[in-house]
């Protein structure tokens, strides 16, 4: 069986970080957009087991990128992490996870543990 993979998208360095670390420590592959530039890319090379995926990106929106997530890959787990409570709510029902900025690494291994005992 190959290891879960898991796309982040997220700008703030320290974040992304640790997200990958905690990811990888899951056992996951996992690669990181820190810009919200590259994800096309990353996403016609391999279909993710899970996107974390930031709102606010500098060279991309996060609702923007959901959508196009949802439209080439229906069944990847998709949970959103931000700081932005408001436009969190907004997403309920359209993301399968809405995380509210700080999350804990014990948060991500949790959710890291449950997607992968689904798949």
């Amino acid at each position: 069986m190959t290891q879960p993979y898991a796309l982040i998208i997220e700008d703030d360095p320290k974040l992304g970080i640790i997200y990958q670390t905690a990811f990888q420590q899951a056992g996951y592959e996992t690669d990181l957009d820190e810009n919200g530039n590259r994800y096309r890319a990353l996403l016609a090379a391999r279909q993710p087991d899970l996107v974390i995926l930031d709102l606010h990106l500098p060279f991309a929106f996060g609702g923007d990128i959901l959508t196009d997530i949802r439209a080439k890959y229906p069944d990847t787990i998709v949970a959103v992490v931000t700081a932005d409570f408001i436009k969190a709510k907004t997403l309920t029902g359209k993301a399968d996870h809405v995380l509210i900025k700080p999350v804990s690494v014990a948060s991500l291994l949790r959710l890291a543990e449950s997607i992968k005992s689904a798949l």
